[in-house]
């Protein structure tokens, strides 16, 4: 049962109102009656109407008053105005606080009643709909971890079968990655089922809960921030995989996308270890799946520039002389070749998408900050210019383009998805 308040400062008028309707008709067990606006603001604070009808002038607070101090708090009635006054800076108001109606004096009960109907109309609706979603996620809790791990396998194979459910487990906002363990050997996927107790385990320790095993594997989902362990998490497994007698486990590591990305990344990653070289013997073998096209060469590359965004010398000369051993000439044909891209630029994108990825997230990080984080520095100067050139605005335009809403991101942090032009060999 609900209830009403009436508040207004003409005795004839609050109770007329209140015993010319049929309030329990209405579903309403209680009317409560405001001399004023201070009685009516703490009478919401204790007894917590459902409805407040509320006269605009009134002594010690206007009704405008009350609604602007209760209408965004967790106690706040659904109001609708009764007013004497029509006048449009008054309804003008009354629409912005989502007032529901507004009844001009003199009023009858009939009119009244109507207005309170739709008001209990759409509070029902509104609650059918908490329900809704309260049921669905009880039932997502509910489901046990073979029902759970059957939703996931249903999204990554169809892309939309289980999809609402999985969202409930998912945040569509937050980007995330996989890891998909596979075995060369036919004669060790009878031990399947207990590596995915080692991999269960190992990641639940990290937070990173949901797994399941289909038919190229074990597929685990964490969020993409936590790529900095997936190194150590594979060596964990790899270990225990050795004591249950699993001698060829290989995992391959997706890029970074959204919820709905999720069954392209498990494509592209079934993809890369199929192609897999042979295993390394003592070591699981991983590979960056979003970079399985290139030859090994433009892998390690790729993969150096992210292991080393930050630091300052990071450049083609030090990679190919240091680190692979070729010729950078070389090394740089080949990385254009194959990315379409020259390796400068392809540095730039990945320093730019990261100081992105920094800035939208955070409203209070300093530029020099950024700046030291992406290998330009602690130069503030320099750096806002480098952005500026990329992104087209200053470094605090972009903060402040993404304070309204920090969900809405769709840069895809450190694995930028640019489209390499095809090649026909390696």
């Amino acid at each position: 049962m609900k209830t009403l308040l009436i508040a207004d400062d003409e005795r004839t008028i609050r109770e007329g109102i209140a015993n010319s309707i049929d309030w329990e008709s209405l579903g309403i067990s209680q009317v409560l009656l405001a001399t004023d606006g201070q009685e009516a603001f703490e009478m919401i604070q204790t007894e917590k109407p459902t409805i407040a009808l509320i006269d605009i002038v009134m002594p010690e607070m206007t009704g405008l008053e009350v609604i602007a101090r209760t209408h965004k708090t967790d106690h706040g009635p659904e109001f609708i105005i009764i007013s004497g006054h029509d006048e449009f800076d008054y309804a003008r108001k009354a629409i912005a606080y989502n007032v529901h109606n507004y009844i001009l004096k003199p009023c009858d009960a009939q009119e009244i009643t109507q207005a309170v109907k739709k008001v209990l109309e759409k509070l029902e609706q509104r609650q059918a709909i908490i329900d809704s979603q309260l049921h669905l996620k009880e039932y997502v809790d509910i489901l046990t971890p073979p029902a759970q791990e059957q939703l996931l396998r249903d999204f990554l194979l169809d892309g939309a079968k289980g999809r609402d459910l999985i969202a409930k487990t998912l945040s569509e906002a937050q980007s995330y990655q996989l890891l998909l363990f596979s075995v060369s050997d036919p004669d060790d996927y009878p031990l399947l089922p207990a590596l995915r107790t080692h991999v269960q385990k190992h990641s639940a320790s990290l937070g990173w809960n949901l797994s399941t095993m289909l038919r190229e594997g074990i597929v685990l989902i964490y969020q993409a921030e936590a790529e900095h362990k997936v190194k150590e998490t594979v060596s964990w497994i790899g270990q225990a995989a050795k004591v249950e007698g699993i001698s060829t486990v290989r995992a391959a590591m997706s890029g970074v996308g959204f919820l709905d990305d999720l069954p392209q990344l498990y494509d592209e990653a079934c993809a890369a270890i199929r192609h897999l070289s042979p295993e390394t013997p003592g070591e699981i073998p991983l590979i960056d799946a979003s970079t399985a096209r290139y030859s090994k060469a433009v892998r390690d590359t790729m993969q150096y520039v992210r292991e080393h965004l930050n630091d300052q010398s990071l450049s083609l000369q030090h990679i190919a002389t240091n680190i692979l051993f070729l010729s950078p000439d070389y090394l740089g044909r080949l990385f254009k070749k194959e990315c379409g891209i020259r390796f400068s630029d392809y540095l730039l994108m990945l320093r730019m998408e990261k100081a992105k990825q920094l800035i939208s997230m955070s409203a209070s990080v300093k530029m020099y900050e950024v700046a030291q984080q992406v290998g330009l520095g602690d130069n503030a100067a320099y750096f806002g210019q480098v952005f500026r050139k990329y992104t087209g605005m200053l470094p605090s335009d972009y903060r402040d383009l993404h304070k309204a809403d920090r969900r809405d991101r769709s840069e895809k942090i450190l694995h930028p998805r640019f489209h390499p032009r095809q090649t026909s060999g390696r």
